[in-house]
């Protein structure tokens, strides 16, 4: 988008944001002696305890929504290499049923093997160096999507192949990430494979993120942390019947919160343009100063609740300017509004 290219002294690229902390995800070869489910996991704790240590939690590219990962039950055997694997005896046995599978090739025509590599037969043939950042808080995409699916991780999932992260607990990088200017710039700088847009390194790397103050970073990150609670809150909502009727109002909390989030971004790429129109947000945003999730020590949802009344009142300067944003024509570009 030519309004994103301008005055590229106020942004800087992703891959400098994010100390070039971007991977990939785990590539086992051979899924089905790796990946198990919930009923195999116990199955494997109970014969050994110590199998504990090494089954983690694992999401795939299906799984990666919009804020949150989707649970599912799918586990990663992470043999990584080096491991002795003498000392988790119940792995060793329930993966010595692939071992012919799981042995390196030996020439082209031996078609029931991994890759060559360095790594024993019991081991994940990629060298994971980054897998501690697995351990850590994250930001999660697929390689391959028709929508923005940005992801905040924090209950530690490793990852499958087709799937990429950046090792940052940064909650303003995840609201420039899932926004509306923000796809639009990737629709028309990424390459699209079957309909969907590929997200290589490089092209990540070049996502060009806006400045902010310290100010304007925490109401951003507030407001990040309602979406994501209440992501994790209505996550198991039905689509349609009695249940969805009865949280009707906090799914359009949360889907309130989220057009803020993305009118303060979009305010903060192109200020001027917003400006111009007498659209006003970060300003009225800062002065409600908005208490932080993890400072609130009443019931969470109740308190939220209230802030959404709030800044859903029709003369509220927030809700107003919202409710005219598409009027603005850059905001209609982006929006793919007609």
């Amino acid at each position: 988008m030519e309004t994103m290219r301008m005055s590229l002294g106020e942004y800087v690229n992703l891959g400098e944001y994010a100390n070039g902390k971007i991977y990939h995800g785990i590539k086992t070869g051979f899924n089905k002696a790796f990946v198990i489910d919930g009923i195999k996991r116990a199955e494997l704790v109970a014969k050994d305890p110590k199998s504990a240590e090494i089954i983690k939690p694992l999401a795939v590219s299906e799984d990666v929504r919009k804020w949150h990962i989707r649970e599912n039950d799918r586990w990663l055997i992470f043999t990584r290499r080096g491991i002795n694997i003498n000392h988790y005896t119940a792995i060793k046995e329930h993966l010595e049923q692939w071992r012919d599978d799981l042995t390196q090739k030996q020439s082209s025509s031996h078609v029931k093997s991994r890759k060559a590599g360095r790594y024993q037969w019991y081991e994940i043939p990629d060298d994971v160096a980054h897998y501690q950042a697995f351990e850590a808080p994250k930001i999660i995409y697929p390689d391959m999507t028709t929508e923005s699916r940005f992801a905040f991780d924090t209950k530690k999932y490793y990852l499958g192949n087709g799937i990429s992260f950046i090792a940052k607990n940064d909650l303003f990088l995840i609201a420039i990430l899932n926004s509306s200017i923000v796809w639009s710039y990737c629709r028309e700088n990424v390459s699209f494979l079957n309909g969907a847009l590929r997200f290589s390194r490089q092209v990540v790397e070049k996502i060009p993120i806006p400045t902010a103050t310290e100010p304007q970073h925490k109401a951003i990150e507030t407001l990040v942390s309602y979406v994501l609670y209440l992501s994790e809150q209505l996550k198991d909502i039905p689509s349609h019947g009695e249940k969805l009727m009865e949280v009707a109002d906090d799914k359009l909390m949360l889907s309130y919160f989220e057009q803020i989030i993305d009118a303060v971004v979009i305010e903060l790429y192109l200020p001027d343009e917003l400006h111009a129109h007498d659209k006003q947000f970060m300003r009225h945003l800062l002065q409600e100063n908005l208490q932080s999730l993890d400072k609130i020590q009443s019931d969470k949802m109740q308190a939220l609740r209230e802030i959404f009344r709030r800044l859903f009142d029709r003369e509220h300067p927030i809700r107003v300017s919202i409710f005219f944003l598409d009027s603005v024509p850059v905001v209609r570009t982006i929006r793919g509004v007609a």
